[in-house]
């Protein structure tokens, strides 16, 4: 879930971002109703305060783990939430309200983005020691793998040797980065240039290198400019006006090395504390309970936990990454360990039988039942395949969603059809101010505007969401709760044509060579210009008419229930409205876009050799058709 909280996370990175373990009390931990096979939980985390930072400002977000009484979140994004920090991961075992938690922070990764976004600042002061009047207006520290300063100046590829030696002069110069919380007014009083707008609900710093001018900044930076690993101005780019100089860093550390503009993950850096006390001993709990349930033979079990890469080993590992002063009571909590498991194992060699019952080898054995997936999950999964080769990533937002991302953020009036209570399942529940009523879904189209806000209004987008929808429609191609997928790609230059040729590249590979489809112009709220989108029936191949027998045995010709016109419309599509864009934060003079949402049943039965004329077969649970996928 992605709205907005009114719990005022306390920011502790502005304050020290060489941070890397405290305490904190949780606010509120919202759940993913959906339990995985696992045991674990997709889940969204809100604390008093925190030292992970939230994507923002070019710089990716922090990752690591948040470590409760009874149990552990594993934190993979964290977002800003108008005051208050959302972490969203995994969550093994049970946190709640009010519970006293570890946070545990990923220094690798933290501490190479403090070296992407401090170097980026040396190269944008660099540029401007080296181009008169050079104005920087963006900077991307990592966010896609990418790092570059955008100046609204004309800078010269000429020009890239003299920039490379001002950065390496102001490193050499070892000074120091200095932090300050300000308002936006003291800013202006004191002069400092602001390139872009700030924003109004988030603390406000000053960062200064040395003597150069201040900037306003709220990521995490290096404390001495000596710490600075090698970096290289790598490439200088026109982009209409504006000028795009890249620069790489290289991990000393590390043997993977930048390549142009791409940037290879670290594999060491300078500060220890790479795992806690507090995980070494919950791992070497988790060993030992799944070792009390593991079932397999005692030899097996030796070298799955004991053997040269067996469980203990591996974790043993793991005390190099642990500083200095903890080592000691790190090699006690293993050989517990290693004690324990000798202990167990043995006992089990000690208590087994060593009678062994005769078998028939010979005698034929009981081949089991075995199932698979629905032809509905099959079909979400072959869809995802698709996109993914295209670089669309799969995400998932809510089913039951305000009115507000269902139908306002859509550019639909409160008047609009789709909002009547005959056409849409409203839940009973508070209505909030903002937001409006609670809603099933009834499309994916819900997930637009909140991936606009996941991704911090910041494109490329390329975004493809399958989750369940529901409208008051029950017929042979309609169903009241069914499945869709939504497709949603936001970048510079985005047109028709692009749509097109992904609706074609998805017909192509979904159906096979040969597929017919076509575009007719309709009208949606939340695109413009907007289509339907058909494919030919499979079942009377387009023509709109199937042959049966009558009780004489005669062929007779009638109309095709499923199409009743040789096509079968499979959804809608079209260019993403600019309300739309704008409701995501998004300009729509800079970036358009194109979006499209099709049910995935009846998408799915026009596969050739299905022939399937009614699709609430598929919810039946009538075994006899299930097993035929």
């Amino acid at each position: 879930m992605t709205e907005k909280h009114t719990t005022q996370t306390n920011l502790l990175y502005l304050e020290d971002a060489y941070l890397q373990q405290t305490t904190a009390n949780i606010v509120e931990v919202i759940l993913d109703n959906k339990v995985r096979p696992d045991g674990s939980h997709s889940a969204s985390l809100i604390l008093d305060q925190t030292l992970f930072y939230p994507q923002g400002g070019g710089q990716p977000a922090d990752q690591g783990t948040v470590e409760g009484p009874n149990g552990t979140f594993e934190v993979t994004h964290v977002s800003y939430n108008g005051g208050s920090v959302l972490h969203k991961g995994t969550l093994r075992g049970n946190l709640k309200a009010g519970d006293t938690v570890t946070l545990n922070l990923d220094w690798n990764r933290r501490y190479q983005h403090m070296q992407w976004h401090t170097l980026g600042h040396i190269v944008d002061q660099a540029v401007k020691n080296t181009v008169k009047d050079a104005t920087s207006i963006d900077g991307n520290h990592g966010i896609g793998k990418k790092l570059s300063i955008t100046f609204t100046t004309k800078i010269s590829a000429d020009q890239k040797q003299q920039i490379q030696q001002e950065v390496e002069k102001i490193i050499a110069q070892n000074v120091s980065t200095t932090t300050e919380m300000v308002t936006k007014d003291e800013m202006i009083k004191r002069g400092v240039k602001l390139p872009f707008d700030l924003p109004s609900n988030k603390p406000l710093r000053l960062l200064q290198i040395g003597k150069f001018p201040p900037m306003p900044d709220g990521g995490t930076h290096l404390r001495q400019t000596n710490e600075a690993w090698p970096v290289q101005v790598s490439d200088i780019q026109q982009d209409g006006e504006n000028s795009l100089v890249y620069y790489t860093v290289e991990n000393p550390e590390s043997t993977k090395k930048s390549k142009g503009n791409k940037v290879s993950v670290a594999d060491g850096q300078k500060a220890p504390l790479f795992i806690s006390l507090t995980a070494l001993r919950r791992q070497s709990t988790d060993i030992r309970a799944e070792l009390s349930l593991d079932q397999s033979p005692v030899e097996e079990l030796t070298t799955k936990y004991l053997g040269k890469k067996g469980k203990f080993n591996e974790l043993a590992k793991e005390i190099r990454n642990v500083s200095p002063e903890d080592r000691k009571e790190a090699g006690q909590i293993l050989n517990e360990l290693k004690t324990a498991l000798e202990q167990h194992i043995q006992k089990l060699k000690d208590s087994q039988n060593t009678t062994v019952p005769w078998t028939d080898l010979t005698a034929p054995g009981q081949p089991p039942k075995l199932g698979h997936m629905h032809p509905v999950s099959q079909a979400m999964e072959e869809v995802t395949r698709i996109f993914e080769r295209i670089g669309f990533t799969r995400v998932r937002y809510p089913e039951v969603d305000w009115d507000h991302y269902v139908f306002e953020a859509l550019n639909m009036p409160p008047d609009h059809p789709a909002r009547d209570e005959w056409e849409t399942f409203f839940i009973e529940a508070p209505i909030d101010q903002k937001f409006g009523k609670v809603v099933l879904t009834t499309h994916t189209s819900n997930g637009q505007v909140r991936e606009m806000e996941r991704l911090n209004s910041t494109p490329p987008i390329r975004m493809i969401n399958i989750a369940r929808c529901y409208r008051r429609q029950q017929d042979a191609t309609h169903t009241q709760m069914f499945h869709q997928f939504e497709g949603l790609v936001v970048d510079k230059g985005i047109t028709i044509q692009h749509l097109k040729g992904t609706l074609d590249y998805f017909a192509q590979e979904f159906y096979g060579p040969g597929t017919k489809s076509r575009i007719r112009p309709f009208h949606f709220q939340f695109t413009e210009p907007s289509f339907e989108v058909d494919f030919s029936c499979h079942i009377c191949h387009g023509t709109g008419e199937v042959e049966q027998k009558d009780g004489k045995g005669e062929v007779q010709k009638t109309k095709c229930k499923f199409c009743k016109s040789g096509w079968h419309e499979v959804g809608g599509a079209g260019m993403v409205h600019p309300n739309v864009l704008k409701a995501g934060g998004i300009d729509p003079e800079e970036y358009t876009g194109f979006a499209f949402g099709w049910g995935v049943e009846r998408t799915y039965t026009l596969k050739p050799g299905l022939n399937i004329d009614d699709i609430r077969l598929f919810y039946s649970g009538e075994m006899r058709f299930l097993e035929q996928f």
